[in-house]
């Protein structure tokens, strides 16, 4: 049998080339005994290798014709579906739709997510997860935004200008830092790594984390994080403080202060080192709160720093000291705090005496323990834990500087014990019960 063989004017150069745009299918030409045979040869859309064999290259070329067009259509893969395949592809794409996501970008997503997972869980449940933690629900706010709403709630709750000056040192900082980042999205480890470009000593960096625990619990409360889950703030690592060395003030140097002020100083240094009053309760005391017929002074909540109201008595000795000053109403002290400690602090400069860091309320702790031998009695009394009473207060004076300390009175009882032994006024005791008249 002779092979048929095309003309020289027509005849292709082998493999010939079928384009349709960017596609090429090549048509390839063999002789199986003795007989030609022209083979399409083309990639699919997945890449797929596909090949056709004709014994007419007409039949050939049109096939190749076919294929490339389909191709640069995207109908390939389509058209090779099964049917199983075609049902599922167009169930597919029903439930994604309603999504507005395409089928290859769903997948993509999917598989990403699968990475993730590392095959712990499903990705519904990872979804209930997120959708648990990041309520979408909640009120957009920055962090200057709430710390606006922060220093205003506090200015309101009337908190001293200590503490508002500290909201706007530290805080403000926080804010400057993060000027648009929104609450919810800041992390415990930028909240670190803040605090640490602070540059602050361990004393320091606990002041700024507490604070800033105190306002992230506050945008909780607000309702701009979610409730009963810790904040960003929480995660923020404490640091080991050295151990502090407490300061305190000796009897004869209370007495050489007492002696040395008169007015409201001499109250203040009375009330502070007998009662151990923090500075801004001081501050805030009112007359109709110290019930010397009682023998008690009340710390409302709305006054003590924890916001829990107590009771502290009033020593005889400190009585000595209040009733030359006694109203029945109006405010104890007034003015500027930071000023008017100033002025307290300006007696002991002037008799070389160092004022210790919180001595006053120090030196009450001290010589109050001493006295009453109840760690738990005298934490009730200035408003804070056992635990910190006995920590810092044990042992840090002797029973005879303790009476002495409860021996401080004002001169003129002095003068009393030091008279002669005539009419029963020569003792402590009498001191005590002549200072004990009530003027309520």
């Amino acid at each position: 049998m002779r092979v048929k063989r095309i003309s020289n004017a027509r005849k292709p150069e082998w493999p010939a080339e079928v384009k349709v745009g960017s596609v090429t299918a090549k048509i390839y030409r063999s002789v199986t005994r003795r007989r030609e045979l022209f083979t399409v040869a083309y990639r699919d859309t997945n890449n797929r290798r596909v090949k056709k064999s004709f014994a007419d290259f007409a039949a050939a070329k049109l096939e190749a014709q076919a294929a490339a067009i389909k191709i640069q259509n995207g109908q390939i893969d389509v058209l090779e579906l099964t049917s199983d395949d075609r049902v599922a592809y167009q169930h597919a794409i029903g439930l994604l739709k309603p999504t507005g996501r395409s089928l290859q970008l769903a997948a993509a997503e999917y598989a990403e997510a699968i990475r993730i997972l590392g095959g712990v869980g499903s990705i519904a449940e990872a979804a209930r997860f997120f959708a648990h933690h990041h309520p979408v629900a909640l009120p957009i706010r920055s962090i200057p935004q709430v710390y606006e709403e922060f220093l205003t709630a506090k200015t309101e709750d009337n908190a001293s200008q200590r503490y508002l000056q500290d909201i706007r040192s530290r805080l403000g900082r926080l804010k400057k830092h993060f000027p648009f980042a929104r609450i919810p999205e800041v992390t415990g480890k930028e909240l670190e790594e803040w605090i640490s470009s602070l540059g602050c000593g361990p004393v320091a960096r606990n002041s700024v984390r507490a604070l800033t625990i105190t306002f992230f619990n506050f945008a909780r409360h607000k309702g701009y994080l979610t409730r009963n889950r810790p904040t960003a703030a929480d995660s923020i690592g404490e640091a080991k403080e050295p151990p502090s060395k407490i300061g305190i003030f000796r009897p004869e140097q209370m007495q050489d202060l007492l002696d040395a002020s008169t007015g409201t100083i001499q109250l203040y240094l009375a009330l502070g080192a007998f009662t151990g009053l923090r500075q801004a309760e001081l501050m805030r005391l009112d007359w109709k709160e110290i019930k010397l017929g009682q023998k008690h002074i009340e710390v409302t909540a709305g006054k003590a720093k924890t916001a829990q109201r107590r009771i502290v008595p009033i020593q005889p000795n400190l009585r000595a000291w209040i009733m030359p000053h006694a109203q029945t109403s109006g405010t104890v002290f007034s003015g500027d705090p930071s000023r008017f400690l100033n002025r307290v602090t300006k007696v002991a400069r002037g008799l070389k005496i160092t004022w210790p860091h919180n001595g006053l309320r120090h030196s009450y702790a001290s010589y109050r323990l001493e006295k009453c031998k109840s760690a738990a009695q005298v934490a009730l009394e200035m408003g804070t834990s056992p635990a910190m009473v006995f920590r810092h207060y044990r042992e840090l004076v002797t029973p005879a500087d303790a009476k002495q300390w409860w021996s401080i009175v004002p001169k003129s009882r002095r003068d009393l014990i030091l008279m002669p032994n005539v009419k029963g006024l020569r003792t402590v005791g009498a001191v005590a019960r002549l200072a004990s008249v009530s003027t309520n």
